[in-house]
């Protein structure tokens, strides 16, 4: 909440009453600091209703009541000063509700997702770095596999959580390890909007895809609870064209099923007086899918299930100084059962964590945060030899200082303790710098600035970082091959962009954003065959550079009922090996396999009345599958688009029916070698909500 603080001191005449406590935070912070200091937004309206640009300021004519005050978390990327953030909103999230997080990230930016096939293994490649180089936090904590330091992205159903951002770039001393190449962050915060709200939703596709999905919440003044489900199928068995000696062949893509996915995620947040509030939230993840080979190699009969149990515990406590503590725990089960004939591997991975930390305002124009988190690996790994246990832990420091309205810094530091050791300390510095800033006067003499839309400003931005990846439990602990002696990567990172904001006209606003980076990565591991034995290991062998251009562009426009958000990106990037050791015999200078050079997306959603109409079209250029850089996958684009109508209602229930449409182009593509993507396919979805 942001209040003029001019139109506050002239118009009130008495005491907010109830409110005093958050009346003396608003009065002391001016609305700059209010806005940029992360300690000033441990307080929000019990109301908690949904922000717009016009709600960015408050006419005050007569004597106002401030509302109650409740604790409101203080997130690290507040600390990320001179980063960008890359979230979809909550309407894109909608139209993805049934499907992964891979399929949002897929479709709305120029991440690079190597894909295996619908419902096969979708890894995450961040500016040119590899998938065990992104961090992936649920709830602020780490769900990377631990054995094998990635996430699988067409594990994690969209759907589960209210929020999903990626910040690109180094970001280790806010986030721990492998945040090297960036961070994906999904969150879910409790809502406390007073009464019953959620919707119901049923999904059916082609090539056999079927799914339903739950969301649904409740609240009162001291409790809110959210439930979040969702379940699907699909057979996958959709046809594509092989180049023959006589011609091209049709085939049938055969064992390739995602036998079934379900997801549960409960969450129950009880507010503890004013100023305390404690949190449950689980996530509960279960897939069973064929795994496909390639289409010229021996019909695969490999099958693997995927479980996930995922417990947090959270309390966090706004003391009457205006600091905040925040206490966490956590408990993840990882299960993999992998079956193909007589081969059978299994593997259980059980993680502990805890986290501690304290928020404090350094003046008026200043937060510190200084923390703590462990964390305890239990694994049971059939490639493991036994029972494997390993203890990590860091400590952090995290300072946001806002020197003036227009000036934003940051200076972060973290120190890991490794089992071999410590690991490198990783500090960063960001800044934001409002070159140029104007609001647009209102109609109207007696009235504060108006909304957002209607600012111009030209930011300058950039960041510097030092970052590390703590070695896997598989590149540690796998017999044979397995090396403890193994050191984390290292990497050194800066990026530096300007951001133009230009408002032309009423309800009408272009945001455009120009970013570039380059980064260093040393000891980056490589498995390779002894050349005595044979037998594959890890060895710290490479040096790698990574640098690019990132470019996007937002325009949003609001008349009456008709709203539309056009979105515009493109990235270069570049990335090769710089440096390597004898044992190493991949070229030095040549662009590392599965980074694409050029990428770019382009989105468009309207609403209008009941009706929305979402389009995107992604571009992604040819990748190279080896180290040579003589073969390659030839680039494609692909088009999708979304209808959805939503039925007029009296009632508080509402009906809402979405066609969803994938590659309507019909596209022949590959995402990974002999394995071919989609045709064309539909979704129809029905949705009743209430409220």
């Amino acid at each position: 909440m942001r209040v003029a603080v001019k139109p506050l001191l002239g118009k009130c005449r008495r005491p907010p009453g109830r409110a005093v406590l958050g009346g003396l935070l608003l009065l002391l912070n001016p609305p700059s600091a209010v806005q940029a200091s992360p300690a000033a937004r441990f307080w929000e309206p019990l109301a908690n209703r949904p922000a717009s640009p016009a709600d960015t300021t408050y006419r005050l004519r007569r004597p106002q009541r401030l509302a109650e005050v409740r604790v409101r978390a203080v997130r690290p990327e507040q600390f990320a000063v001179g980063t960008r953030r890359l979230s979809p909103d909550s309407l894109v999230l909608s139209q993805y509700r049934g499907g992964t997080v891979a399929d949002v990230l897929q479709a709305r930016s120029t991440l690079y997702i190597k894909n295996y096939g619908p419902g096969q293994l979708s890894s995450i490649s961040v500016r040119g770095t590899s998938a065990r180089h992104t961090a992936v936090l649920w709830q602020g904590f780490n769900i990377n596999l631990p054995s094998l330091g990635e996430a699988d992205f067409a594990l994690l159903p969209a759907g589960a959580n209210t929020g999903i951002a990626v910040q690109p770039g180094p970001s280790a001393a806010l986030y721990g390890s492998g945040a090297m190449g960036g961070v994906v962050l999904l969150s879910t915060e409790p809502g406390w909007r007073p009464g019953l709200r959620g919707s119901v939703q049923a999904d059916a596709g082609s090539f056999g895809l079927r799914g339903a999905s739950l969301e649904t919440q409740a609240a009162t003044a001291r409790v809110s609870v959210r439930l979040a489900a969702s379940w699907r199928q699909a057979t996958n068995n959709y046809t594509y064209l092989l180049q023959e000696v006589g011609g091209p062949v049709r085939y049938t893509l055969r064992h390739a099923a995602l036998h079934h996915q379900w997801s549960l995620s409960p969450q129950v947040a009880l507010r503890l007086g004013e100023r305390g509030e404690l949190t449950a939230t689980a996530w509960l993840t279960d897939t069973y899918r064929d795994i496909q080979g390639g289409v010229r190699a021996v019909e695969s009969q490999a099958n693997e299930r995927d479980q996930s149990r995922r417990l947090l515990l959270g309390y966090r406590h706004a003391t009457r100084a205006g600091s905040q503590w925040t206490v966490r725990g956590a408990w993840f089960e990882d299960i993999i059962n992998y079956r193909n004939q007589s081969l059978v591997s299994n593997s259980r991975v059980r993680t502990t964590q805890a986290q501690a930390e304290h928020t404090s305002a350094l003046g008026q124009r200043a937060s510190l945060r200084l923390g703590g988190e462990a964390q305890h690996f239990a694994a049971l790994v059939d490639g493991y030899g036994g029972p494997v246990t390993e203890n990590r832990g860091a400590a952090f420091a995290l300072l946001r200082y806002d020197p003036r309205p227009a000036l934003h810094l940051s200076a972060n530091l973290r120190q890991a303790l490794l089992p071999a050791g410590l690991a490198p300390l990783t500090p960063t510095l960001g800044l934001e710098w409002d070159l140029y800033s104007k609001r647009a006067a209102p109609a109207g003499a007696d009235t504060v600035p108006g909304p957002a839309d209607a600012l111009h400003q030209l930011t300058l931005k950039g960041s510097a970082a030092r970052s590390y990846r703590a070695p896997t439990l598989n590149e540690r602990y796998w017999r044979p091959g397995g090396n403890p002696d193994l050191r984390p990567e290292s990497g050194l990172g800066a990026e530096a962009g300007l951001r133009h904001r230009l408002p032309l006209g009423a309800g009408l606003g272009l945001e455009t954003e120009l970013t570039g980076f380059h980064q260093l990565i040393d000891d980056w591991v490589q498995w390779l065959p002894s050349a005595s034995t044979g037998i594959w290991s890890p060895r710290n062998l490479r040096q790698v550079r990574s640098q690019g251009l990132e470019a996007s562009s937002q325009l949003r426009l609001r008349r009456g009922r008709y709203a539309l958000t056009g979105r515009a990106s493109y990235s270069f990037t570049q990335t090769v090996k710089t440096r390597g050791t004898a044992a190493d015999d991949d070229p030095v200078g040549r662009q590392l396999p599965y980074v694409p050079l050029h990428q770019a997306a382009f989105g468009l959603d309207q609403q209008w009345r009941g009706w929305l109409l979402g389009t995107t079209y992604t571009h992604t250029g040819y990748r190279y599958t080896e180290a040579s850089a003589t073969d390659f996958i030839p680039s494609f684009g692909l088009l999708g688009a979304t209808l959805g109508y939503t039925v007029p209602s009296r009632s508080r229930a509402g009906l809402t029916l979405l066609l969803q449409a994938t590659n309507v182009l019909n596209t022949a593509f590959d995402s990974y070698p002999s394995r071919p993507g989609p045709p064309r396919a539909f979704v129809a979805s029905l949705r009743v909500g209430w409220q």
